[in-house]
């Protein structure tokens, strides 16, 4: 039933003063970040061997990590466990008389169905179910040079473009504004003297919403892949390697 340990959630005032512990003087890798709606906290990822830390800000007042904090303060929140079969095993636990929280899986982190066992049920500690991914975790393969998309807040805006750098202080972007992308690939197959282009940004912590892997879905195609038929090159080749 149990596959792994997936990661080991705590719950932190804010990532931005709880990252540097982790990502700078602990040294691991910050592989993801993002805000889940559905249990009201931004999260981050950090890679740790097979498995992840996962940080938890709440985003509101009422959330469930927020509650926490008041209660207990900063700390290990819940341990999460990757299982084969979400609603198989949600089924035997149910008919061993444990109590799960809420009446079916929910959407969590990474757009994976979740579900979370009572406290009560396993002596005081919170554990939370994850379906196993049919493929490669998305946050494994977010690195330096992959195309991204980032979701900001405060203002509102989407970038997409070439990651640089992530790590407990922001994101290092070389990238253009969502909006410009069919105009900026339009000039570069007709070959003008660039208008619209991408330019190297960063972007603080405290704005960044979510950043995800651009990748395709389907038989819809990713950004990068668009951008490849186009111009018939990438863009890691049009912008370069980097630093």
């Amino acid at each position: 039933m149990i596959k792994k340990i997936d990661h080991i959630g705590i719950a932190v005032d804010t990532l931005e003063g709880r990252l540097p512990f982790w990502a700078d003087a602990l040294g691991l890798e910050v592989s993801g970040i993002e805000t889940v709606a559905s249990e009201q906290v931004k999260v981050a990822f950090l890679e740790a061997g097979s498995s992840r830390i996962e940080l938890l800000e709440p985003t509101t007042e009422s959330s469930a990590v927020a509650r926490h904090l008041d209660k207990r303060g900063a700390g290990v929140h819940h341990l999460t466990l990757e299982v084969c079969d979400l609603s198989g095993a949600l089924e035997r636990l149910r008919a061993r008389g444990v109590e799960i929280v809420g009446e079916a899986p929910r959407i969590g982190a990474g757009g994976r169905k979740v579900a979370f066992i009572h406290p009560k049920s396993s002596g005081g500690v919170l554990v939370e179910l994850v379906a196993a991914s049919g493929s490669p975790r998305q946050s494994s393969q977010l690195e330096q040079g992959s195309s991204v998309l980032l979701y900001l807040h405060d203002p509102q805006e989407k970038l997409w473009g070439v990651l640089r750098r992530l790590d407990s202080t922001g994101v290092v972007l070389e990238g253009i504004d969502l909006g410009s992308f069919d105009d900026w690939v339009a000039q570069i197959e007709r070959e003008d003297q660039s208008i619209v282009g991408p330019s190297v940004l960063f972007v603080p912590m405290v704005r960044l919403e979510k950043i995800l892997l651009d990748r395709s879905s389907g038989d819809l195609p990713s950004l990068a892949e668009r951008f490849e038929r186009r111009t018939g090159r990438s863009v890691q080749e049009v912008l370069g390697p980097g630093d």
